[in-house]
């Protein structure tokens, strides 16, 4: 198939003065545009024709001049075309005329904001008339596809913190007649008939036309910006979005796709799932803009370049090609040189290679390199074929904060970072002088090293008795290492162009029941429906027999190809902990050829059991996170180099020789960061992953009339009430809104939404959000719960403390 394609690119950074409050600018929302563009155009196929992108940034992107763009611009494209909007910049929300207010319980509308929304006459563009937009768009029957990296929050917008999209509400009414499809009789009576049914996963209210929809996050949660690893600021969601495609070849389903930002994400920030939702869930098993992204051979072309002002070697692959630019001074990519005609089994022997290389500066679409070995046997007029051997591994950036006061326990944490590596500098860690640079933060505070994240713990305080000393500050470094080495796991990417395809080898997961003390495991219900559908699994602890039982899974490797691979599931865990625990071979699965009977496939244990552990249970923390990453190739690898023990040295399986295949090499020096070099052989690889959410609720307590009930040891008070019967726990927000799509306050609320305040229960800590809601179910009547006749919540919280707790 091929068509033309229509991409609508918004992006806004700084918005108009109003005559209410200032929106707060953002930083990453042009760049990130900027950068969908340079791959629209650098990536489409020949026999598909992009439209010159219609690109709308800071003041150009005012309220008329994107719904012009949407009626003038994306309209034009027809059946077998693709229409692209990409919007990057504050989401908001803003009160409804009282005709919407049975399809809004909060009676507020979702929206973009325009440069000029807030502006007087002005409003921001609704979800309603997004919505109408995309069904004018929809009308020849194009591929329809939406992208928004910005908050869509339903849970109010107090204390917004520094570097999310999210705008604050807009207070002013907005009469019916301000919206632009109002004279649209027959859509204005649809919406006026509609009745709220579907959940809204992202709080936006879009078409049921065939469309794609790709959201930062959840209608709950914060869009984040984030500096990448070349220093420049983007929206996370875009930044992974594109890093994904780029580094496997644009060849990802769109499943995969949300998988791979998914756990990307996790392991750089908290509380952002990104979404994904589909009219019709077959689109979701194709990739990104069809075929209109094509295949890249498996190397680059090096030639000498007769440019008098640019001499030198270059190869065509740049970041667009996935290219990684330099980390450090220290690691660059390798390149292992070839005559030109080379066939694919002397491509995978570097021994075969005339020559070596490494990448001194990476460009767009094109690479400097330097010749590092067999320089006489180049020839400047003649070009060569290059094979990636080796890719830079980047340190975690960590910025050591502390009051003057610290002064001890800050110089006994640099010195330490400085002699890690046996008397010299770290190899995984690298400090930067800058918090907003850093990766991780290093709070030296009363005796304690704090490793957080956005102001949030990843681990327990080190020491957990207060007392600086060589030995405490030595351990603190080790946690950051191993947290430096899980991070490279998780960011592990084929090195270049791979000829393997995302839906050769397809993992399954199934809940084949749950267990619980007496290790029997019972079916559950939809045990013979695999979960991997949904981009985001979540899965539950079930409350049976008086007790909680943990969730029983079981991995599948499904190999739909004609070729044999070999692969193997690694685990990431919330702890920081490596493992390989799926199959009983724990290097890497022999995945038969596909046969004439079906795909080829390989069952891991039927008895993986998870679970949270008791430590982060007693802590409150009742959401935590595995990743499991999945990695094919063409040739047996060593899985068990990867394996570590949660924030503890490394306990590695190695096979007792020197690894041999480039991908071992690599899994090697992620662990010992020994020096990259070439030899062996080449392996042909790919990876991609799926992030698993386990859930264990609270033990509720019951309310009865007349009889109230204690949480977190009596830090919570449900009071009595004289009629209500419930139980009652404290749970996350995220868990609140699994049924009910958004959080709902009560009418008495509705038109004073400054006077809510969100509680935090405990401390939130990695993926967990921590406890901020109280949930009652099991509820005999709730009419009983009235303005005279309040439910009434007393906390005795303290004010928490500089450190976390």
């Amino acid at each position: 198939m091929t068509g033309n394609i229509y991409s609508l690119l918004v992006g806004i950074d700084s918005y108009a003065p109003s005559q209410g409050i200032q929106l707060p600018s953002l930083h990453g929302c042009v760049n990130d545009i900027k950068a969908i563009e340079t791959y629209l155009k650098y990536r489409i196929a020949g026999e598909w024709k992009l439209i010159e992108p219609k690109i709308l940034l800071n003041e150009r992107a005012t309220r008329d001049a994107i719904i012009c763009s949407f009626q003038e611009y994306l309209c034009q494209a027809e059946s077998g075309d693709i229409a692209l909007f990409y919007y990057s910049g504050h989401g908001g929300q803003e009160k409804a005329p009282e005709e919407f207010w049975h399809l809004e319980p909060d009676h507020l509308n979702e929206t973009l904001v325009c440069y000029d929304s807030r502006s007087p006459g002005k409003h921001d563009l609704a979800d309603k008339e997004l919505r109408y937009l995309l069904v004018q768009v929809a009308k020849k029957n194009p591929r329809v596809i939406v992208i928004l990296d910005s908050c869509h929050s339903g849970s109010g917008t107090r204390n917004i913190p520094q570097g999310v999209r999210l705008a604050p509400e807009d207070k002013r009414d907005r009469p019916l007649f301000s919206f632009i499809f109002a004279e649209d009789t027959i859509f204005m009576d649809h919406l006026l008939s509609s009745s709220k049914v579907d959940k809204k996963k992202t709080g936006l209210d879009l078409p049921k036309g065939r469309h794609i929809l790709m959201a930062a996050c959840r209608d709950f949660q914060y869009a984040k910006e984030y500096k990448g690893d070349e220093g420049e600021t983007r929206g996370i969601f875009s930044y992974f979005f594109l890093k994904s495609l780029e580094q496997t070849n644009g060849s990802l389903s769109y499943l995969d796709l949300a998988r791979n930002i998914e756990a990307l994400v996790k392991g750089k920030v908290q509380d952002q799932v990104p979404q994904l939702e589909a009219t019709n869930p077959e689109d979701l098993k194709e990739s990104f803009l069809g075929d209109a992204i094509p295949e890249r051979t498996f190397y680059f072309n090096l030639s000498h370049s007769i440019n008098p002002n640019d001499q030198g070697w270059e190869i065509d692959g740049g970041v667009m090609q996935g290219i990684p630019k330099s980390s450090s001074t220290n690691e660059t990519t390798l390149l292992a040189i070839f005559p030109v005609g080379s066939k694919p089994d002397e491509l995978m022997q570097l021994s075969k290679a005339i020559g070596e290389a490494k990448v001194i500066k990476v460009l767009t679409t094109k690479s400097k390199i330097e010749i590092t070995k067999g320089q006489e046997n180049l020839i400047q007029k003649q070009g060569y074929w290059a094979v990636a051997t080796s890719l830079p591994l980047a340190p975690l950036k960590v910025y050591i904060q502390g009051e003057l006061a610290e002064e001890a326990g800050i110089i006994l944490a640099k010195r330490a970072l400085e002699e890690s590596n046996c008397g010299n500098k770290s190899l995984y860690v690298k400090p930067v002088e800058n918090a907003k640079e850093a990766d991780y933060n290093l709070l030296v505070d009363k005796g304690q090293f704090w490793i957080n994240q956005d102001e949030r713990p990843v681990v327990a305080p080190i020491p957990k008795q207060p007392g600086y000393s060589e030995k405490n500050a030595k351990e603190a470094i080790q946690a950051l290492e191993a947290i430096a080495r899980w991070r490279n796991i998780l960011n592990l990417k084929s090195p270049q162009s791979s000829e393997i395809k995302s839906n050769d080898v397809e993992m399954e997961i199934n809940l084949i029941g749950y267990q619980g003390k007496d290790e029997e495991i019972k079916p559950a219900q939809d045990s013979d429906k695999p979960l991997t559908t949904a981009s985001e699994l979540r899965l539950e602890y079930k409350y049976q027999d008086g007790e909680w039982k943990k969730p029983v899974i079981q991995v599948k490797l499904i190999n739909h190809s004609s070729q044999q691979f070999y692969a193997n599931v690694i685990n990431l865990a919330e702890d920081f902990s490596v493992e390989v625990p799926f199959f009983d071979e724990r290097s890497s699965v022999l995945l038969p050829i596909q046969t004439v009977e079906g795909a080829g496939i390989v069952a891991g244990f039927d008895d993986i059991i998870l679970y949270i552990p008791d430590t982060f249970l007693e802590q409150g923390i009742t959401e935590y996170k595995d990743v499991f990453k999945l990695i094919i190739s063409k040739t047996d690898f060593n899985a068990s180099l990867l394996e570590q023990d949660g924030l503890e040295p490394p306990k590695r399986g190695r096979r007792g020789i020197e690894p041999e295949s480039s991908l071992d090499r690599l899994m090697d020096r992620i662990q010992s960061r020994n020096a990259a070099r070439s030899g062996g052989k080449y392996d042909d690889w790919i990876a991609k992953e799926i992030a698993v959410t386990i859930i264990k609720p609270r033990d509720a307590e019951q309310l009865q009339p007349g009889k109230g009930a204690k949480l977190l040891n009596g830090l919570i008070e449900v009071q009595r009430h004289p009629s209500l019967q419930a139980k009652v726990t404290l749970t996350t927000v995220s868990q609140t809104t699994r049924d009910i799509g958004n959080l709902i306050a009560p009418p008495i609320l509705w038109d004073e939404q400054g006077i809510i305040e969100s509680f935090q229960f405990t401390t939130s800590r990695g993926s967990d959000p921590g406890l901020g809601a109280v949930e009652l179910f099991d509820v005999n009547n709730v009419t009983w719960v009235t303005k005279d006749a309040p439910l009434i919540l007393r906390g005795h919280l303290e004010k928490p403390s500089k450190s976390p707790a």
